[in-house]
């Protein structure tokens, strides 16, 4: 850390960054793995700094190789607002720059039955498994934006036929393990679940019912 950095005065240091800036910081590490300026654990590493930044100056740090302007440069400018310039309050899950966040505690994680889903998610199986079971989900949501840190553990979808599974945005290292059973594309009215993000050493599956599943959905 710079002189600079650590002077109470110093504007990178003393504004305070929150989720919209991370989340601008994620996209942009995305694009680079996607574009192969980075790799995939790159990404895990730096996405990991980006979740405990506090200020611009933090993510200047991450991104410094790999955008032309710095997040200090923007400071300020990146503060989502309504057009009389009031700010937007969402709850978790409503907005990207708000996801609800789902993390595995160490027994691992199981959404199952008729829970509510929001249509912006982040989940993190951190070495265990997270199970998301839409089945008996009723939603009338276009799309389900899931942002996935699975550098280790596994992360389960299990959707009806009628939905769709897009996880064209997700990067993947070479030792992941993807299965991979669902249908590409919803049919109308019903949602498609947008996968992005990373796994790392960890499992992805995405897959409709099981033989027990569909016939207790048929009683």
């Amino acid at each position: 850390m710079s002189e600079d950095d650590r002077r109470p005065d110093c504007p990178d240091h003393r504004i305070r960054i929150g989720d919209v800036e991370r989340d601008a910081a994620i996209e942009a590490l995305r694009t680079a793995a996607g574009e192969g300026r980075i790799t995939v654990e790159e990404l895990d590493d730096r996405m990991e700094l980006v979740a405990v930044a506090r200020f611009p100056v933090d993510l200047d740090r991450v991104l410094a190789d790999i955008v032309t302007e710095l997040p200090s440069e923007l400071s300020g400018t990146m503060v989502r607002r309504t057009p009389d310039d009031s700010a937007i309050e969402t709850r978790p899950g409503e907005a990207p720059g708000n996801r609800e966040i789902l993390r595995s505690p160490w027994t691992g994680l199981i959404r199952q039955g008729r829970w509510p889903v929001q249509p912006y998610l982040r989940c993190e199986p951190a070495g265990v498994l997270l199970e998301l079971n839409f089945l008996e989900v009723v939603s009338d949501l276009e799309i389900i934006d899931i942002d996935v840190a699975a550098r280790t553990g596994t992360l389960k979808l299990i959707v009806p036929d009628s939905w769709g599974v897009d996880s064209t945005g997700l990067a993947r290292s070479p030792i992941a393990v993807i299965t991979f059973k669902a249908n590409e594309s919803a049919r109308d009215g019903y949602p498609t679940i947008r996968v992005r993000g990373s796994i790392g050493s960890g499992v992805f599956i995405a897959r409709g019912p099981s033989f027990r599943q569909r016939r207790r959905m048929k009683r």
